[in-house]
């Protein structure tokens, strides 16, 4: 069994836990949050060297979980963010989603540079 997947849903449950029971945040964000590092989580687990900035091969097709997760955090982490804006100050809710955004999107580019390279 693949177990980057459970441990990645396991780093997205505590971002998102975390999140929740610190700041109160909406579920909205906190869904976002949780599928954001969900997708992070997956791919620093399922490929360690992707944090010492090495690019390792792997099959798409295996890691299209992992990037459908992310994506769906991708997309509706704007609309959480906003509906979060009217409601509450997201000073540092605002940056631990941003820190998602940028984590799952810099794991993922770099696991996909890694696979291209091994296609020629």
């Amino acid at each position: 069994m693949n177990r980057a997947l459970p441990a990645g849903f396991g780093i997205g449950l505590v971002a998102g836990g975390s999140l929740r029971v610190a700041f109160g945040s909406n579920w909205f964000l906190v869904l976002a949050v949780v599928t954001l590092y969900t997708g992070l989580g997956y791919f620093t687990v399922e490929y360690r060297r992707l944090l010492t900035r090495e690019y390792p091969p792997f099959d798409r097709s295996v890691d299209r979980f992992g990037y459908a997760i992310g994506l769906f955090g991708l997309s509706i982490g704007p609309v959480a963010v906003s509906r979060q804006l009217t409601t509450a100050d997201v000073s540092l809710q605002l940056f631990v989603a941003y820190l998602g955004v940028v984590g799952f999107l810099l794991a993922s580019s770099a696991a996909a540079v890694g696979s291209e390279r091994d296609a020629r």
